[in-house]
């Protein structure tokens, strides 16, 4: 592995860069953005180290490219209901950090408690369950906004499309599939650990804190977004509901005994 763990980050940075350049390119995200998503990249290298800095990188590849797909489902009736991403789908910095702040938290957690904490690879639970919440959220929202006739998450009520905290069926199912999609891809965490025996448990761990973490997201849209005296915009809450689904999977690791080593 000495060799091919260099050999894999090298591949892996490089199509991570072609594609976010392409991206940047092709107008999906403006130029703080590019920045933004180039430095986290850099930030999870760094932190996860040679060891799982590749697979860090891919889950947010993942996120990336599915989210930014994921947009473009049924973008003429989301814009006709006024419910679309802006600037035709295009992200912007505040969205690099409403979805990368959380994961990058955890893998700085991680460098820093990894020669001083025996249980510091739940810190990489943490990392995959904000991944996986991100991704969650972005597939709720998106296919929810398409598909679902929303009821407010505290009292159950019908509200418009696009009503913070709204959900439905499909986008429950959304987020089911866009956690299922980070939980296969950081998979990789255990398999490059040779660790086959906690790879259900640590799937089910993240596949659950993922929708547990957009869960947490609409509690916050429907309680505190936009809602005096703090204000908070849909970016602040998709750090505070991806903290959360990062210590979801902390939490549900911890009580099952997922361990990394």
């Amino acid at each position: 592995m000495a060799f091919g763990e260099p050999l894999i980050t090298a591949i892996t940075v490089a199509v991570a860069f072609l594609l976010v350049l392409y991206a940047y390119a092709a107008r999906k995200i403006n130029t703080p953005a590019f920045i933004g998503t180039f430095t986290l990249g850099v930030l999870i290298l760094l932190t996860l180290g040679l060891r799982f800095g590749y697979i860090g990188l891919l889950a947010l590849l993942a996120f990336f490219l599915s989210g930014n797909l994921v947009t473009r489902y049924k973008y003429e009736k989301k814009a006709k209901l006024g419910v679309e991403e802006g600037n035709e789908g295009m992200r912007g910095i505040p969205n690099v950090l409403g979805n990368g702040l959380a994961p990058l938290i955890f893998a700085v957690l991680y460098a820093v408690t990894r020669q001083s904490y025996d249980y510091h690879s739940l810190f990489l639970l943490g990392f995959s369950g904000a991944v996986a919440t991100a991704c969650a959220d972005t597939f709720s929202t998106e296919i929810g906004e398409a598909e679902g006739s929303p009821r407010l998450i505290t009292t159950f009520k019908r509200v418009p499309v696009g009503t913070s905290g709204g959900v439905s069926l499909p986008g429950f199912g959304a987020a089911l599939l866009g956690s299922a999609l980070i939980s296969v891809v950081c998979l990789s965490f255990v398999i490059s650990s040779e660790e086959p025996r906690i790879i259900t448990p640590f799937f089910l761990v993240c596949l659950l804190s993922g929708f547990l973490g957009s869960i947490a997201d609409s509690m916050f849209g429907a309680t505190i977004e936009d809602k005096n005296p703090v204000k908070l915009n849909k970016h602040h809450v998709n750090i505070l509901a991806t903290l959360s689904g990062g210590i979801f999977a902390m939490v549900l690791g911890s009580f099952l005994g997922v361990r990394i080593v």
